[in-house]
């Protein structure tokens, strides 16, 4: 007889002497006992033949937690290629470096690096977006006691008017590193640029969803600054921050008009700014919007030679506010803004959008692409730039209006009722190739 034999033999013996007792046995005491059993105990197999239906529900409860934990497991592998290839030639520290706080209209810009040994057992990590707040503090807690050393820094909000929000939180992340109790041997940073701190880096797109030290730091930062504004909330209760977190939310946007901007607040960003700026005369009105209506580049230089003549009668914030919407209008109308829209829209299309219209016209709005993403509806602003500014700052609430309107307008064709939001992408044209930010949910519709 082969071992094989021998071996199946012995587990249908097995089987045959644990028979009557499981027959006496309740369901409550077999699943006390199961508890302990192995994925491979050959008792499953008995149990599985059980009269009871409570008891069959047993082995399919545990194949199916069997799958999830292998489902977890290859996961996590997956969230450690980075780590291991270089744990594989000896960089024994390596930190994963993430912000929170990025499109925010109030508050910090804060960043975590977190360095994991390669035995780090923490279950769950995950981009810190697609987790419930409940998992997020809970993961927090773990990472912060068993990671081998978490640093985390922060830019205000009157540094990020100073600098720009990309280089505060490049300059954030490189001050979490400096908190680290001991200096990495190498650093993976979420997103396209490195932060030009002193260690050696490598910049990771959706570094969050394929790093697991990236994930573990984009946890601690969102939860960190969490904290932090629902600590402002209490200074600070009219603004709602501990709901909102200082994100553009229609409430905090109602809260803006209202009380105006506070000390937290970023005066650099759009609402913002409109909040603070001067009231803008008719004349200022009446030539921003008959920019934006354009057409054409020859209807464009007709429309600025007319602001050129009335150039005495608009304020120098206004005129150079022209200049800027000029600008824009005449990149969008070439072959810059065509190369802006063409490049984020190739970048959706990467990541599963698909694109509906392009240049959707209506009611005095235009709306650079329309797509859909898992039944949502998506009305993207592609805002293209060569220069090193934040365009995506350009998007203020005369053209949320016009962007409202014209999503509405597009809505009532639609056959079904759709759930939809509003997104912001900012290209910049290199000679490199193009460079791309993407803001999802960027803002909300306004009346």
């Amino acid at each position: 007889m082969s071992i094989d034999e021998t071996s199946a033999g012995m587990s249908r013996s097995c089987e045959r002497d644990a028979a009557p007792e499981l027959a006496g046995m309740t369901i409550a005491q077999i699943r006390a006992q199961v508890a302990e059993w192995e994925s491979g105990d050959p008792g499953w197999a008995l149990l599985e033949k059980d009269r009871r239906v409570g008891v069959r529900r047993l082995v399919v409860e545990r194949r199916r937690r069997d799958a999830r934990e292998q489902a977890e497991s290859q996961r996590r592998e997956r969230l450690l290629h980075f780590e291991r290839h270089l744990w594989a030639q000896g960089v024994s520290r390596v930190a994963g470096v993430d912000e929170a706080g990025r499109g925010c209209l109030a508050g910090p810009v804060v960043a975590a690096a977190v360095v994991l040994a390669p035995d780090c057992a923490i279950a769950k990590i995950d981009d810190s977006k697609k987790l419930s707040r409940t998992q997020r503090e809970v993961l927090y807690e773990e990472i912060v006691a068993k990671a081998l050393a978490v640093g985390i820094g922060q830019v205000e909000a009157e540094e990020i008017d100073r600098l720009n929000i990309l280089q505060a939180s490049l300059k954030a992340m490189r001050l979490a590193l400096e908190k680290l109790s001991t200096p990495p041997d190498r650093v993976l940073i979420d997103g396209h640029l490195p932060a030009r701190s002193p260690y050696p880096e490598q910049a990771i797109i959706d570094g969050d969803a394929r790093s697991l030290s990236i994930a573990a730091a984009s946890i601690v930062a969102k939860v960190h600054r969490d904290r932090l504004m629902c600590e402002c909330d209490v200074h600070y209760p009219e603004y709602g921050f501990a709901a909102h977190k200082g994100y553009g939310s229609a409430a905090h946007l109602a809260a803006l008009d209202a009380h105006g901007p506070c000390p937290l607040h970023r005066r650099s960003f759009g609402p913002v700014a409109a909040c603070v700026a001067e009231p803008r005369s008719e004349l200022f009105l009446s030539f921003e919007e008959g920019i934006y209506d354009c057409a054409n580049l020859a209807e464009l230089a007709r429309l600025g030679q007319l602001v050129k003549e009335a150039a005495t009668e608009l304020a120098a914030d206004e005129l150079t506010a022209l200049r800027g919407a000029y600008r824009e209008q005449r990149n969008r109308l070439g072959d810059i803004g065509r190369q802006g829209e063409a490049a984020a829209a190739t970048y959706l299309e990467e990541r599963g959008y698909r694109i509906q219209e392009r240049r959707y016209r209506a009611v005095g709005g235009e709306i650079d692409l329309v797509a859909e993403e898992q039944g949502e509806l998506v009305f993207v602003e592609v805002k293209t730039s060569q220069r090193a500014s934040r365009p995506e700052q350009r998007v203020d609430r005369a053209k949320r209006q016009r962007l409202t309107r014209a999503a509405r307008h597009y809505i009532q064709y639609c056959t079904t009722d759709p759930v939809c939001r509003f997104d912001v992408i900012a290209v910049w044209l290199r000679a490199t190739g193009a460079e791309i930010e993407h803001w999802p949910d960027a803002f909300k519709p306004l009346d």
